[in-house]
């Protein structure tokens, strides 16, 4: 047999590396109207990015087709198997050979977004998680969900599981749709389990008139996600936003955008005044008001970039204080790089904090 030299398979995983970082971690999003399908708004609606914790979104499609079907019901004890309790945070932290009921495994990935018991979910269906991915993945052809693939039940890394913008929202649709009653249960803020009270991590859900639902996700190689769902006046708008910086980020950039929808529909559900004061706050979104950061270390490594980041909390705490600190992957003229970012300047305290640092020798420069 034909020996296939080192060099060439060496330039093939190097391309295919290439390839798979160039097409995620990219910023995106879509608007729909639910009832015609209408897309309202977009940008970079089918670029490919990792799912995150929306996988759990098709998990949960899955359990409640599944109890539909009568081939499972929510009283069902799931046992919990080594691999399941050994999944990282975010997690319940179940003990292997315990249990855990279908109706407590449900609100636990709504609300917690447990790791766990996604991967104990996988297994009682299918067996292994490996091949209940490849049945969230015939779901989602079924759904036309064309550009997904799914290799876990959790969006723990995968380079391989991928999804889009446009697809997530066809999922939302689908959830909303098929099982109007099971939806309701996005709209929970916090369940409890062993005495413990879990809090939703879906804090635009809180504030933003007329929302339902449905599920945030992050990973550091995807950014903040989130699908969203909300009504006025009796429609129904679903928005789904990939690659935030910060999860206050893409909360004020998809809050933005639902609001514009809704304003294109001519809804709104707001007295004048409350007008007034939305558009304000819309004008301060756009003018990037608390949306700069400032970068104060660009590396070849990632862990490089995170010790620059504890270096300057530590020595100049009065500049970092109360700031989200990130490491954003970013790409300049071909070259894979990595940037130490602190978050949520206005525009005049990230220029303020840039000269401080610059004052002590420090390379600082100002993002919006």
């Amino acid at each position: 047999m034909k020996k296939i030299p080192f060099i060439k398979i060496f330039l093939v995983f190097f391309i295919f590396i290439n390839i798979s970082l160039e097409v995620v971690a990219k910023k995106a999003a879509i608007v729909i109207d639910f009832d015609t399908k209408e897309v309202l708004f977009e940008k970079n609606a089918d670029t490919r990015n990792y799912p995150a914790s929306l996988t759990k979104m098709m998990t949960l499609y899955i359990v409640f087709d599944y109890v539909k079907k009568e081939k499972l019901n929510y009283e069902d004890e799931m046992k919990v198997s080594a691999i399941a309790a050994s999944r990282s945070a975010s997690k319940l932290y179940l003990e292997e050979g315990s249990t855990i009921k279908v109706k407590d495994a449900v609100n636990a990935l709504i609300i917690k977004s447990a790791n766990d018991v996604a991967t104990v979910i996988s297994e009682k269906i299918s067996g292994t998680e490996r091949e209940f991915a490849k049945l969230m993945t015939k779901y989602a052809r079924d759904l036309n969900m064309n550009n997904t693939t799914f290799k876990n039940a959790s969006g723990l890394p995968n380079r391989a599981q991928l999804t889009t913008a446009r697809d997530i929202s066809k999922l939302s649709h689908a959830l909303i749709k098929n099982f109007p009653e099971e939806y309701k249960l996005f709209s929970k803020t916090s369940f409890k389990w062993k005495g413990k009270t879990y809090k939703t991590h879906n804090k635009l859900m809180l504030n933003y008139d007329g929302a339902d639902g449905i599920k945030t996700g992050y990973i550091k190689a995807s950014g903040f996600q989130l699908a969203f769902s909300a009504i006025r006046d009796n429609k129904r708008l679903i928005g789904v936003y990939f690659g935030g910086d910060t999860g206050k980020q893409r909360n004020e950039r998809l809050k933005l955008y639902m609001d514009n929808s809704f304003k294109k529909l001519n809804i709104t559900n707001k007295t004048n005044k409350e007008e007034e004061e939305e558009n304000k706050k819309i004008k301060l979104v756009l003018n990037g008001k608390d949306s700069y950061s400032i970068v104060v270390g660009t590396f070849k490594y990632r862990k490089n970039a995170l010790k620059q980041i504890e270096l300057i909390r530590s020595k100049y705490p009065k500049t970092t204080n109360n700031k989200e600190s990130n490491v954003v992957f970013i790409e300049v003229k071909g070259k894979k790089l990595y940037e130490s970012r602190f978050d949520n300047f206005s525009k005049k305290d990230a220029y303020s904090a840039c000269k401080r640092l610059k004052k002590y020798g420090r390379d600082c420069f100002v993002r919006l």
